[in-house]
């Protein structure tokens, strides 16, 4: 009787503790199975590349694997075919964003003011270039600027604007362009639907207080709109420079390997699986990283505000 006692004095004792273990224990095991994700899918990849990137890592000599220091970075800086790459890249960023913050707020304006039961059909058809694959983009587009048989050589002769064929990517300045514009009609959809997200959720009360006091409607998006619209812009603007800075899909299928229009992407490619070398290609994709996470951060730090009605 006296065992049994004790037995029971155990059991009781012990299971508020092992309750209270569990339930410390219980938040971090499940959230293991996403950490493990996060560890296998991002953070191991990312120490791998780094630490290849510090290393001699090319096909051409497989036994040779020895530490390099910044050496592969110093190559990548210094080559002028990746100079010339960044500077394509950095053309495409910057008329994208501007591109991408005039278009958009266009077509968000424009799809705010329509009636509601118009809206959600024009909106439809709004975001559908967003949803084409970037191959399937490229290729449209190509179809477009064919000198032959395109659509904009066949336009400007109808408009009599030009008497013959236009091969436009002989162009190296007009190529980015049109590869930008390429892009821009991808990306513009979803920066709309964003921006038109941030105008809907803006008080219509604010607006009739400013009409009131006499604001036309340019002060309007001047002092109201574009303020409250600034959590939208900066998810708008961190979008664009993820796309622009890392286009490739758009590139390659209109113009290839062309130096007067390869992005930094195309570059990294060729370093990696045209020269096989692995560490050079991975130093350039380290670097076009960090230039999308200073942009990114630039963003979030000096656009984005929390807003509040």
């Amino acid at each position: 009787m006296e065992a049994r006692t004790a037995w029971e004095n155990r059991y009781r004792i012990g299971t508020p503790g092992r309750r209270q273990v569990w339930r410390r224990l219980a938040p971090y095991l499940l959230v293991l199975p996403a950490i493990a994700i996060i560890v296998g899918l991002v953070i191991y990849p990312l120490l791998f590349s780094v630490f290849s990137s510090l290393h001699v890592d090319d096909l051409l000599y497989p036994g040779i694997h020895t530490f390099i220091g910044f050496k592969n970075y110093s190559q990548v800086l210094s080559d002028p075919s990746f100079q010339l790459a960044a500077r394509n890249t950095l053309v495409y960023f910057i008329l994208a964003s501007v591109g991408v913050l005039i278009i958009g707020m266009t077509i968000a304006n424009w799809l705010h003011h329509i009636q509601p039961k118009w809206r959600a059909a024009f909106l439809t058809v709004v975001i559908l270039p967003w949803a084409v694959p970037g191959v399937v983009t490229g290729l449209l587009w190509s179809f477009i600027y064919n000198p032959t048989s395109g659509i904009l050589d066949g336009t400007l002769k109808a408009l009599h604007l030009i008497s013959q064929n236009i091969v436009w990517f002989n162009h190296p300045a007009m190529s980015l362009i049109l590869i930008t514009i390429a892009l821009l009609w991808q990306i513009c959809p979803l920066a709309a639907v964003i921006l038109l997200a941030g105008m809907e959720s803006i008080p219509p009360a604010i607006y009739e207080a400013a009409s009131v006091d006499g604001c036309t409607s340019w002060r309007r998006l001047l002092s109201i709109t574009l303020p409250l619209l600034r959590p939208a812009l900066a998810i708008v603007l961190v979008q664009t420079a993820v796309l622009s800075i890392g286009i490739f899909d758009q590139v390659y299928v209109l113009t290839g390997y062309n130096p007067g229009t390869k992005s930094s992407v195309i570059q990294t490619y060729l370093y990696a699986f045209q020269n096989l070398n692995f560490g050079q290609g991975i130093s350039a994709a380290l670097l076009i990283t960090l230039a999308i996470s200073v942009m990114g951060y630039l963003y979030l730090r000096f656009i984005y505000r929390e807003v509040s009605y």
